[in-house]
């Protein structure tokens, strides 16, 4: 997404990639600790969009995906187990397939994650809708890092269109104005980030949209549509034809051979169990437990280490959900280790 940022009650652009100060991903691989960790606190999201494989009950029913919330004490076990990693991780993630704040112990997960010091930033996304006074005031209280907030379209209409369960455009403005005046006035240092899906937004819509959240956040940023694993099943692009990924810049390599999730990030699910990636909606490419197993062992074990051998040696057609994912043709330029396939996998071997 292209980022804005406020400053001195203007808006300016940070720049086209975002990227600053980062280094590429092929000259710190192998990682002893993955850059990113994501812990979904809800499967279960009260929105049904259009674009979000979560919103369609029955593509979820198709292919066996379970739904639920995260008890705390699995969060705690595995946030526990984090600490065996060398190193601190990056960004904890705390949303992956639902709606976080369905979770009720969520303000409690981020204190807990902040307890530990287990990542230098932890963050979430939310649709905003359920960010209640009382819920803002948890969430800044627990420490949390960054926000970004989902925001579905600028009108009533917009929303009960592409949600089918929610038409307040209002509460939206509404909750978010409140997080970020009570954000400023505590001197928190939560970033507030509001972001918009161009689903064939007008540009009076988009102005609309910058309009109404440029004043109230850190940053604001209209995202790019894209496909998410297992596009075969539907088409959650809308029709529409993107040439780049989310950030709106970054132009989609089609037919990229090495997706780069698997050698910087993991994913637990709502239940434990342990994706290689935040787009596995369907649970396709589980390879551990973190109930049972220490995400150390998971993150260095051997059906890790298949899993990007296959990628590594062009046979990522061999895994269901990376056969005809749209995702990863949009991967940032810096992450893009196609050209050093040979290299890891003499490294793995």
């Amino acid at each position: 997404m292209r980022s804005i940022k406020r400053s001195k009650n203007r808006i300016r652009c940070t720049g086209q990639t975002g990227n600053e100060g980062y280094k590429k991903l092929s000259e710190i691989l192998p990682l002893e600790a993955p850059l990113s960790l994501i812990i979904d606190p809800s499967s279960v999201c009260n929105f049904m969009c259009s674009f979000c494989p979560t919103g369609d009950r029955s593509l979820l029913s198709s292919v066996g995906r379970k739904v639920g919330i995260m008890p705390f004490p699995i969060f705690k076990h595995v946030v526990d187990g984090v600490i065996g990693f060398k190193g601190k991780i990056e960004k904890l993630y705390l949303y992956k397939d639902g709606e976080p704040f369905v979770n009720e112990d969520f303000s409690k997960m981020v204190a807990y994650a902040k307890k530990m010091k287990i990542a230098r930033s932890v963050e979430t996304t939310s649709n905003g809708s359920l960010i209640t006074k009382e819920r803002a005031r948890e969430v800044v209280d627990a420490g949390l890092d960054a926000i970004r907030i989902s925001v579905e379209h600028v009108s009533d209409s917009g929303y009960k269109k592409f949600t089918k369960t929610f038409s307040d455009y209002k509460k939206i403005r509404k909750n978010v104005a409140f997080l970020y005046k009570l954000k400023c006035k505590r001197n928190s240092s939560l970033k507030i980030h509001a972001k918009i899906l161009d689903i064939n937004l007008t540009a009076d819509e988009k102005k609309r949209f910058l309009s109404d959240f440029s004043p109230i956040s850190d940053s604001v940023g209209v995202d790019t549509v894209i496909g998410w694993s297992l596009s075969g099943k539907k088409d959650f692009k809308m029709g529409l034809l993107p040439t780049t990924g989310m950030d709106g810049i970054t132009p989609l390599k089609i037919g990229r051979k090495v997706c780069p999730q698997p050698f910087k990030t993991m994913s637990v699910n709502f239940d434990g169990t342990v994706s290689v990636c935040c787009v596995d909606w369907s649970f396709g490419t589980v390879i551990g437990d973190a109930k049972q197993d220490s995400l150390v062992d998971i993150w260095n074990g051997g059906k890790m280490r298949e899993f990007r051998v296959l990628h590594l040696t062009n046979k990522k057609h061999m895994i269901s959900p990376c056969a005809d994912c749209q995702y990863m043709d949009g991967v940032n330029h810096l992450s893009d280790i196609d050209d050093y396939a040979e290299g890891l996998l003499d490294k793995l071997i």
